[in-house]
């Protein structure tokens, strides 16, 4: 019986790694034969968020996060290293997913290298898909990235701005590396007879046409604005999107951290709470999760997203997503799912300057969402296609 360990996963509190789980969990258990174990720092809440899946959930005794350390059983170190080697001897291939683990922004890079470097020093089989890497910063981080890197059995990337990182400033064999697609663009939405009853409960009427924004509470972290400024651009943002295209809003807070800092719902409030004469609706009942907010923002007119995996979970849907971004991670998805043909300018704005020009949101209010749909529509069966693909290429490792 294969058994897979997924590995690069923090917590499922993010709609995004839940998106990303889930999708990986679901294609690869559909053979009564192969089982999943994913690797995750808040495991009781992951067993609950990827119910259905067919993954089974296990504290990560390779990387031990202390800001989520009260989600975790307790466990003397004797017991965490021996469970550790218990999960690496019952392995028969180590997935890394996370999306953008793998960069200087977040610190982590290098303690989530440690699982695929001990499997690969017992020969078992590694491999890391739809991945976005760097940049590095750090000298340290890129070596022990490309290290591994250059051991796995199986290397893809979500998009071309990772692939020429990687080939280029990294220097790893083109032939290694495969460009592949996200693999939350294989995620099954909820039902619409759910999806409605979802926006009822929030205050919409089910029939009207409404237009999504996904705020991060997280985003000023990673760039140079303030919390007071973000609130600002946010809120005009939100002010605009109703006084141009008359259709409500649904604020969809994709993360439900534990952690305040990250707690998208927090964010999505504060926003609705100023603008008390516009029709805002929060979608933030306990619950919720990935393949809900899939469907919400897949009815949507348009979708303006903070959070990565909320735009791909619109674009995935056919539905027309503009990414305000702090990292390359943004323009790359983005620019790649919609091709040449759409400046890329128009669908991914660096968050910082978005937040600084007082008129950016006039211009994202006034974009024409049928014409971005109509050529969404001539792209999106190829990035399905290529996250499917690495669905085969991971069975196809296994199979060797």
């Amino acid at each position: 019986m294969p058994n897979i360990l997924i590995t690069g996963v923090t917590s499922c509190e993010s709609r995004g790694v839940e998106a990303l789980v889930r999708s990986l969990a679901t294609a690869l258990t559909t053979t009564a034969d192969t089982t999943v174990t994913v690797l995750t720092q808040t495991p009781d809440l992951d067993t609950a968020a990827l119910a259905g899946s067919g993954a089974s959930c296990t504290a990560d005794p390779f990387v031990v996060s202390r800001s989520w350390a009260t989600q975790r059983p307790v466990e003397t170190e004797q017991h965490r290293r021996e469970r550790a080697s218990r999960l690496l001897r019952n392995a028969d291939l180590v997935l890394a997913t996370g999306g953008d683990l793998h960069t200087s922004d977040y610190g982590v890079s290098t303690s989530y290298l440690a699982v695929l470097d001990r499997a690969q020093n017992l020969g078992v089989p590694t491999a890391m898909v739809g991945q976005s890497v760097g940049p590095f910063t750090d000298p340290a981080e890129q070596a022990a990235f490309t290290a591994t890197a250059g051991r796995l059995d199986l290397l893809t990337v979500r998009e071309t701005t990772t692939l020429a990182y990687l080939v280029g400033e990294l220097a790893l064999p083109a032939d290694q590396v495969l460009l592949s697609a996200d693999p939350a663009f294989l995620l099954r939405p909820s039902s619409t007879d759910r999806t409605a009853h979802l926006l009822t409960d929030a205050g919409l009427d089910a029939a009207q046409e409404y237009v999504c924004l996904a705020p991060s509470r997280g985003v000023t972290r990673y760039s140079p604005i303030t919390d007071a400024q973000h609130l600002d651009a946010l809120t005009r943002l939100t002010d605009t999107l109703w006084r141009v295209r008359r259709q409500p809003l649904v604020l969809v807070p994709h993360c439900h951290d534990s952690r305040e800092h990250n707690d998208d719902r927090l964010l999505a409030r504060q926003i609705a709470a100023r603008l008390p004469d516009v029709p805002v609706h929060v979608l933030d009942a306990a619950g919720t999760g990935a393949a809900d907010y899939k469907a919400v923002l897949g009815g949507a007119e348009l979708v303006v997203s903070e959070r990565l995996h909320a735009s791909i979970g619109a674009l995935s849907s056919g539905t027309p997503a503009v990414a305000l971004g702090h990292s390359p991670k943004f323009h790359g998805v983005l620019a790649d799912t919609y091709g040449p043909g759409v400046p890329a300018g128009d669908v991914h704005h660096d968050i910082a300057v978005f937040t600084s020009d007082p008129a950016a949101a006039g211009h994202l209010a006034h974009l024409d969402a049928d014409k971005l749909r109509d050529h969404l529509a001539t792209r999106l069966p190829n990035a399905v296609a290529l996250a499917t693909e690495d669905i085969a290429r991971v069975r196809a490792l296994l199979n060797s």
